[in-house]
This record gives structure tokens, sequence and C-alpha cells, in this order.
């Protein structure tokens, strides 16, 4: 598969089928529910085959499109599965890890409203469902049929905005001073929708579609949120059926240990730590999100701390990852790809917002180095100078009123990487993914020891069986402490079979911190050569077997005599 454009729904899923055609041993392919449209919501389940089900293995959960416009992040998905399937077998480190654990992945979650995105003007953040009413204003369409849905500005004495005295392709604010103009209003590409109050005091027409996926699931779940007057979180939690699909998938695995959850842009890898500051984290949680976090800074660049306004509250209301580590114990990133700002000025400071301006010295930089960045790295693709346009409802020349369509494209250069630069973005991804494929729990016995007292071996032949077990992953066998301390995964369990067992098994094994060893001791009786095999098995850790063949002990007096 090629990565040097965006895919559409059916360029997905004949991929992902010629996928399991060709990886047959390592590639499963299903489905885990339907769209608002009907489409499958696919997911492709990847692991060595080793005898053990992809469900009794530690699972990395990757998917994508949650939010139906970054389609860069389902691009991510598949480059990352690409990359993996054609290692197998070549590179011994990442087939270990293959053989070990389970990737499931999902690389569009909202393939209806990604539809539209990508063979449309429109965008979209979430399902095609029209949820609100119609509503007036101004309705974006591509009037100029540029196939870009991009701003009118239309001159104004009353206007907001002035255009910038050293670069007028720049809008900014306007200020208590400035009386003379030229003044513009500033709205979306569009016709308008409405009365004369409408063209008046014109104002974006608020879409139907406009519920957010991302605030719909049950944890600090919010009907409010963001406006009391137009909530984007739904009537209730899981409202959509992409995200009920979702929602179910995860609830049905309970071997699902790390989500890599991508989305586009900013640059960035938010832990539920940092979407939520006002909670309290679990501290050897909080340190292995920082560790993580650490990690997957070096390998893309994209910030880890110092995302958000110190003292920030109800970022994320409701949103998958949080849900996902408050209420079933699973260690969740969101990836933010695309780090335009930083492209556009590598010297960016640190402690600027990605998500608004703050100051007006910050938004004028902004705006300079993002043209400055078209020209130089997308051929002035994305920002379209200011151009004249007789709009059928406002143009009235003899009045003073004008409309000029332009500015910037930002579907395929600020929200996702042009086409150009995917693959190195996809890249990144990748190197994300494998971090968090890394850090899985992976249990091994490193040995087997026996030993004796002497009385109770003379009396009813019983030994000790002394286990060593590692966990030689990052993450402990409860996948987090979080879990443990919810009553998930912390149900590791050690059987011997190929022996009489004395002891009561299985034995219960207490979680196992990431890097730790420990040694389980069980009583059994050997009395001929036989294979002794170990199995270790719980929910998130996974099950794991050792074979030691072993004679019977003889009994010393009667080596003695011989």
């Amino acid at each position: 598969m090629r990565f040097d454009h965006y895919a559409l729904y059916a360029e997905i899923v004949g991929q992902l089928r010629a996928w399991e055609r060709e990886y047959p041993r390592l590639c499963r392919l299903s489905s885990i529910g339907k769209t608002y449209e009907g489409r499958e919501i696919w997911l492709l389940t990847v692991t060595g085959d080793t005898g053990v089900t992809p469900e009794e293995k530690p699972a990395l959960l990757l998917d994508g499109n949650l939010h139906s416009g970054e389609v860069a992040s389902s691009m991510a998905v598949l480059y990352t599965l690409q990359g993996w399937l054609t290692a197998y077998g070549k590179d011994p480190g990442l087939t270990e890890l293959l053989n070990r654990h389970t990737v499931y992945a999902i690389p569009r979650v909202n393939a209806d409203a990604a539809e539209v995105y990508l063979t449309t003007p429109r965008t979209l953040r979430g399902s095609t469902e029209k949820y609100y009413p119609e509503d007036t204003g101004v309705v974006p369409a591509d009037l100029d049929g540029d196939g870009e849905i991009r701003q009118m500005r239309i001159l104004d004495p009353a206007g907001k905005w002035k255009a910038y005295e050293k670069d007028p392709r720049i809008l900014m604010e306007r200020g208590p001073e400035d009386v003379e103009g030229p003044f513009y209003t500033l709205v979306p590409e569009g016709e308008l929708r409405g009365g004369p109050e409408a063209m008046i005091n014109p104002r974006p027409a608020a879409p139907q579609e406009d519920l957010d996926p991302n605030r719909q699931f049950p944890f600090e779940w919010n009907k409010d949120y963001p406006d009391p007057a137009r909530p984007t979180s739904g009537p209730e939690p899981l409202h959509d059926r992409e995200v009920k699909a979702l929602h179910g998938f995860v609830s049905s695995r309970p071997n699902i240990v790390f989500n890599m959850n991508f989305h586009t842009y900013g640059g960035l890898h938010i832990s539920p730590a940092v979407f939520c500051p006002h909670l309290e984290v679990n501290p050897q949680d909080a340190q292995a999100m920082r560790q993580l976090g650490l990690s997957m800074l070096k390998k893309t660049g994209y910030k880890c701390e110092g995302i958000f306004p110190e003292g920030a509250r109800d970022i994320a209301p409701g949103s998958y990852t949080t849900w996902e580590y408050f209420e079933k114990g699973i260690m969740a990133f969101v990836t933010e790809l695309w780090d335009f700002h930083f492209q556009a000025d590598p010297d960016r400071p640190e402690n600027w917002s990605m998500f608004f301006a703050e100051s007006e010295e910050q938004f004028l930089r902004e705006a300079e180095t993002a043209l400055q960045w078209d020209e130089r790295e997308n051929a002035g693709r994305g920002f379209r100078p200011w151009t004249a346009f007789d709009h059928p409802q406002w143009n009235d020349p003899e009045a003073g009123v004008t409309v000029e369509i332009g500015g910037w494209a930002e579907k395929f250069c600020r929200q996702n990487p042009p086409p150009h630069l995917l693959e190195g973005v996809c890249q990144k991804a990748k190197e994300t993914a494998l971090v968090a494929l890394k850090s899985l729990p992976r249990v091994q016995v490193l040995g087997l020891g026996r030993t004796w007292d002497e009385a109770q071996w003379k009396q009813d032949r019983i030994e000790t069986i002394l286990i060593t077990l590692a966990n030689i992953g990052y993450l402990p066998t409860s996948g987090t402490e979080n879990a443990a301390q919810l009553g998930i995964g912390d149900d590791m369990t050690v059987t011997l079979a190929g022996c009489e067992v004395v002891d009561e098994t299985p034995v219960r094994v207490e979680r196992m911190p990431g890097f730790s060893k420990r040694q389980i001791a069980i009583r059994a009786r050997i009395e001929q050569e036989t294979d002794v095999t170990v199995i270790i098995q719980g929910s998130r850790c996974g099950k794991t077997t050792y074979t030691c063949h072993c004679l019977p002990r003889i009994d010393p007096a009667k080596e003695e005599k011989q």
C-alpha cells in the first residue's frame, strides 16, 4: 500500500482483506459493528501462530479516525500494520513481540463521515447522523469550485477584522483604536440561509451532524458539554453507533493492556493523567505514563508534558482514553499526529499553546510562519490569496459591499498533512506504537528447581518445585496499578502439569511489577521420568508455558548401597 494519498473506505477494506490472504497465520479480519450508514467497522487481529489464542496474549489496540476528519490517523494505523507484517520473520525482535502479544487494529472507526470528508469539500467531526435541527446562517459550501471550503471576507464598516499591514493576507482582530478601514466580517465560504437578520449579522450555521464521538464515553460524561444550549456529548453516553461498537469491543477484550488512539493534529502525546489534572492518578501509573511519554517524545519530537494550561479542567469529559484508564485500567494514550505549528516554526516557544494564541505576538508569528511554510514546503497549496467573488446574496458594489474568497485549505494542510508529507507522519505513529508494544508485560519462566525435606521425602516422596518467574516487560502483569485496584487483571496463576501436584492449584500469584522476578514454590511428587510443564495464565499477562524434563529422585540410601 502506498502512503502518498488518503485511502477511501473501499481501499482500506481491500487492503485489510489482502493482508488476511497474504498472512493467514498472522491475520484475522472481523467486524466490531456497523456505522450509522451500515458500513462495517473492521478489526484486523494480528499475532504469531504459537498455539496460544489471540485472546490469551497481552494486547495492544491501535485505532484511528474516531474523529472522522482526522484521516491521517487511519493511514497511520495502516502504515504501522504494513511495516510490522512485512518485518515479521525477518526482524527477530519484532517477530518475538508479535509472537508473544496480540495487536488489535481498527483503522477507521467513523467510516461514514470520513468518506464524506474525502469525497466532498465538507468537514465532519463525528458520524453522519443529522442530530440537530437545521440552523440559519452561512452554510459552508464550495462556491468557487476549487474543491475546498475556505473563508469569505465581506467588506463591512462594522467588521471585527482588519488586514495586517505587513502582510494583507493575514486578518487580525480590530482593536479599540482602529477607526480607519477597510474592515471585514469573516465567515466560512458558503451560502446564506435565513432572513434579513442573518444577512445583517452573518455567522456560521451550526452543522446538523455535530456530535463529538470522543465526548460520549461513560467516564465523566457531561450532558452539557461544551455548552448547555448546544452540547456535543449526545443525549446519553454511547449514543453514536460507532462509539457503542468501540466501547463494546474494548469491554469484551480483557487482554487489552494498552491503547494507542491516533488523532490529528498538534504533535502531542496525551496520557490520562494529562487529560485529567484534577484527578489523582496512581503514583506508579503516573510515573509509567511520564516515562512512556518521554520515550515517545524521543522517537517523534512530539510534546508529552506542558500541553494544557496549568489548572485546566474539563479538557475532555467523556473521552475514550480516560474511560479506558479510569474505568478499565488500560494504559491509554492519545497521539495527536502532525505537528504543523513546529513544522512551520521549529523555534516556536515551548510555552505557547497549540490550541489558541494568547497574545498578538503569538498570533502574528504563527500566521507569518505558516504562510512561509506553505510557500516553502507545500508549493503554496494551503493558502489562497483573497479573490473577489460575485456572491449572489451579498455583492453590492454600489453600497460598498464586496465579497472575497480565500484563506486556508484546512483539511490537507493544517488538520492533516499534505499527501506528500503523509508517510513521514505515519512513520512517527509507527515508532510510537512500537514503544507501546515493547512496554507490554512479558512473563517467562527463568528456571525450574527442586528441593527436598529429607524426612518428608522419605515418608511420602513429596518434593518442592521452585519456579522462578520474571516479568521482562515494562508494565505490570495487571497492565496498570489502577486495574488491580479496580479488581481487573490481577489474576495471574501458575499451574503444574505432568506430575502429581500435592498443593492446591492453580496457585494465585500477586501482580508482578515491570522488570521484576519472583519465585513460586509448589509441592509435588515426581516418581517417574516425565516432562513437567508450568502454565502461567492471566487476563492481562496472557498464557505462557514452560516444559522441563525431570527424572525421579533416587533414594540416597539406595544410591549409597549401589
